[in-house]
């Protein structure tokens, strides 16, 4: 992977992907009058645009939709699909958070082994630390930092 692929992964502007009301309703299931209410009910949010009725929502508040409904299909009561789904994207937020704070290059082999660079090793700043995954199997190791 070069570096310009790195900086694609790293920079991906998710934030900007936006969809309307219907979009979401067909990619999810979920009505248009349900996603009303739930956002009455401050379970999601969208953005205004334009003249102020029609509505957007992000790529984040559609994967919440689709995992509310989910959860809703397992059996639990909406205020307990909410909060479990509140919890999995606080849980997906950190994790977006270590990535990109850590994430420093990602490359591939042709045989589909992957070594992630992870930057600076905090106990030792003269070592990186590395992610590997070599036949499937994820190994780490630290190498000298590049300077």
């Amino acid at each position: 992977m070069n570096e310009d692929e790195t900086n694609l992964i790293k920079k991906f502007p998710m934030a900007h992907i936006v969809l309307g009301i219907g979009d979401v309703a067909e990619a999810t299931g979920v009505s248009q009058s349900q996603l009303r209410y739930w956002e009455r009910k401050g379970y999601i949010h969208s953005q205004e645009v334009g003249d102020g009725k029609n509505r957007k929502f992000s790529y984040k508040t559609l994967i919440q939709v689709q995992q509310i409904k989910t959860l809703l299909d397992q059996g639990l009561t909406l205020v307990a699909a909410v909060k479990q789904a509140k919890h999995r994207k606080d849980l997906f937020d950190a994790l977006r958070s270590f990535v990109d704070e850590r994430f420093s290059h990602v490359s591939m082999a042709d045989d589909g082994d992957v070594q992630i660079n992870l930057g600076q090793f905090n106990p030792d700043p003269t070592q990186e630390l590395i992610a590997e995954r070599v036949a499937g199997q994820w190994h780490f190791k630290l190498i000298p930092a590049v300077k």
